[in-house]
């Protein structure tokens, strides 16, 4: 009797293990056949489906980097951009990884083992000679069919501690992806300027370009202490104008041009990396048009001279230029302005006349060409002078093939990505008047009618 009652018992232990082996194993092949649902229903343009598929795989393996793609891309095609960019930047927050790393758990634990991924859908135990081999070390080929068909239930890693193979039974680990290769870092974080912009589109917000009037006024333009071309100082006397407060944000160069160049998106970021071009065509979709050389200047300086409109000296705290988060080389490690890349218009204070970033940011284009070939400031007229070349359209177009003293335009106030002394008031900077140079943005201005 007692050897029946063990024999029963251990049969039913038996049962037992061999329902749950098939439960556990039943469950892997189920989560694999969501997620293969899921990408069918995304490839047949079924994308609620889609979404539902890969959120009840998200619910049990909140962290597959593979998943959360799917899913972003899902979102997207819903249109529901808010939800894209929360989970790409979930995928972004991971650490960097080379290959296929792995954090495995052991069932009941909080404390993984780094691993890489050998093997996840192709094992098999040989039949033949079942071993627990929760912790092979040695000759684990014996181990491995080839002829495996769909999910199986172990995982085949090497363990960094050890240096050692395992095969690891899915019913008693698990395993969470640590880190995201290198390649799908960069294709996330492009797809994430996407969607930012995608965001921006919904929002169909008109321009409201404020404009502050500058009245007429004489001041001595350049400085007889920079660069080449910031000499002679001389006097220019300006009629009254206006000029916008801020720079164009990206939400109304988007809404007017229906294409955004800009490295960095936001809404209430300065429009960037746009050519001379686009920005003159924007200010005359406005009624607007971009401001003379010495408009912007006379604006920037406000009515002083110091070598920035605040004084002489930088803190970190009056613009946003190339700090000590600057990934460039042209960075200040020893200042901070609180900005990694450009920062949302108005951040900094407003010079006297109420203008903001003047200085930093993005530097501006303004409506002169730089004239490399001569002096430009020892023959300027005194009175509204508008550049060596005043006609705006001169070499526009895929017929411009003159020198280089006639294809650059001037760009004014530094920026982001350039060093502290770029945002002086008087230095000047010229960029191709096609390219889209980065950091650069712009401002428009108008006459006083």
């Amino acid at each position: 009797m007692k050897k029946l009652s063990k024999g029963l018992i251990a049969a039913s232990i038996i049962q037992l293990l061999i329902l749950l082996f098939a439960t556990v194993a039943l469950y892997a092949q189920d989560i694999d056949k969501i997620f293969t649902n899921g990408e069918k229903a995304f490839a047949s343009a079924k994308y609620e489906e889609a979404e539902q598929s890969f959120a009840q795989v998200l619910e049990k393996d909140p962290d597959n980097y593979k998943v959360l793609r799917a899913q972003a891309d899902t979102k997207i095609k819903l249109k529901k951009f808010q939800e894209a960019e929360m989970l790409l930047n979930k995928i972004l927050a991971m650490p960097e990884s080379r290959g296929r790393n792995i954090l495995v758990f052991a069932k009941g634990s909080s404390k993984g083992r780094k691993a890489e991924l050998v093997d996840e859908t192709v094992m098999v135990l040989d039949e033949s000679g079942y071993v627990d081999a929760d912790h092979v070390d040695e000759d684990i080929s014996e181990f491995v069919k080839d002829d495996a068909i769909g999910p199986v239930p172990h995982f085949r890693v090497f363990i960094m501690s050890s240096g050692k193979m395992e095969l690891l039974a899915k019913s008693r680990h698990r395993i969470q992806y640590h880190g995201i290769p290198t390649a799908t870092r960069e294709q996330v974080t492009a797809l994430k300027a996407v969607v930012q912009k995608m965001k921006i589109s919904t929002q169909q917000e008109k321009p409201t370009d404020e404009m502050v009037v500058i009245k007429e006024g004489c001041f001595q333009m350049g400085n007889n202490l920079g660069g080449p071309d910031e000499r002679p100082a001389h006097k220019v006397c300006l009629s009254s104008f206006k000029i916008g407060k801020y720079e164009v944000r990206q939400k109304f160069f988007q809404n007017i041009m229906k294409n955004n160049p800009s490295q960095f998106p936001g809404a209430d970021l300065p429009t960037d990396s746009v050519s001379w071009e686009d920005a003159r065509d924007y200010c005359k979709k406005q009624g607007y048009r971009l401001p003379t050389e010495a408009e912007w200047e006379f604006a920037a300086r406000a009515g002083t001279t110091s070598e920035y409109y605040w004084g002489d000296i930088v803190t970190g705290k009056e613009a946003n230029f190339c700090d000590n988060e600057c990934e460039l080389n042209s960075r200040d490690a020893s200042l901070t302005d609180g900005f990694k890349n450009t920062a949302p218009v108005g951040s900094f204070p407003p010079n006297p006349y109420g203008l903001y970033d003047m200085a930093g940011n993005v530097g501006e284009w303004v409506f002169d060409w730089m004239p490399v070939n001569e002096n430009y400031y020892s023959i300027s007229p005194e009175k509204n002078p508008r550049g060596s070349r005043p006609e705006l359209n001169a070499c526009s177009g895929v017929d411009c093939v003159g020198s280089y003293s006639i294809t650059q335009k001037v760009n004014r106030g530094g920026s982001w990505n350039k060093k502290v002394s770029a945002m002086r008031s008087a230095n000047r900077m010229d960029s191709h008047f096609q390219l889209r140079s980065d950091g650069t943005g712009f401002r428009c201005a108008a006459d006083i009618k």
